[in-house]
């Protein structure tokens, strides 16, 4: 069997997920990453337990949406509106809402990236260490140009296509990086049992990995994941 046609199948398999890979690029985002990393440093594995219970929850979630998504063809927000007692303004809330959270959060994905991109530069060009700022702002604003252009095409099927590669070279890193780090099994089995860490922040940690992990722009996007597929 030729090798390119092997390839094509290992595409079509990955693109046939998706809108699952698409939820998993807005779920698992700064907050997520910067929130373990904290709480695994501080805390080891003893918070593991919030974050599995945060999955299941997220899960049943999207199996609700995308369900609703299914049965009646309207999105999350539209339904919002016609439905509920002070809908359009609850829905412009959490536009409003979402709106702000998502741009924190691009301003963070922005500003780490283009300071990798300058730390690969720095290394084959040596001479940019007295142009940092000028640096990392120059490939900040051509990421936003290039996203931007990328944002004009305004079709799911291209973003779908641009997410999963993006997506899956992520999910490689933090499998590759499992191997790399890997926790004892008595620690996993221990970060199971709900406990709360006795420090100052604890709660809020807890809270921060609940935030991170359910977060609402999942939620709302999953119709329009199914409406975008033109699933019934």
């Amino acid at each position: 069997m030729p090798k390119s046609s092997i390839w094509k199948k290992l595409l079509a398999l990955v693109l046939a997920f998706g809108p699952g890979i698409f939820a998993i690029g807005y779920t698992i985002g700064t907050g997520s990453i910067t929130s373990m990393i904290v709480a695994g440093s501080a805390y080891g594995m003893q918070l593991l337990w919030v974050l599995l219970l945060s999955c299941v929850f997220s899960g049943l979630l999207m199996y609700a949406y995308g369900n609703f998504a299914l049965v009646t063809g309207e999105t999350a927000l539209f339904a919002f509106k016609k439905h509920l007692k002070w809908g359009k303004l609850i829905a412009i809330l959490i536009i409003l809402g979402i709106s702000f959270g998502q741009w924190n959060s691009l301003m963070g994905i922005l500003g780490i990236s283009a300071n990798i991109i300058y730390e690969i530069f720095l290394i084959y060009f040596p001479g940019l260490v007295n142009a940092k700022y000028e640096t990392v702002l120059a490939i900040a604003i051509a990421v936003i140009i290039v996203f931007y252009g990328l944002l004009l095409v305004g079709k799911y099927a291209f973003f779908e296509k641009i997410l999963v590669i993006f997506v899956t070279i992520m999910g490689l890193s933090f499998i590759i990086s499992l191997f790399m780090v890997y926790p004892l099994p008595l620690e996993v089995v221990k970060g199971l049992v709900p406990t709360i860490p006795k420090v100052e922040g604890g709660q809020m940690m807890v809270a921060a990995f609940v935030g991170t992990t359910m977060a609402a722009a999942t939620f709302l996007s999953r119709p329009l994941f199914v409406k975008g597929k033109g699933w019934t």
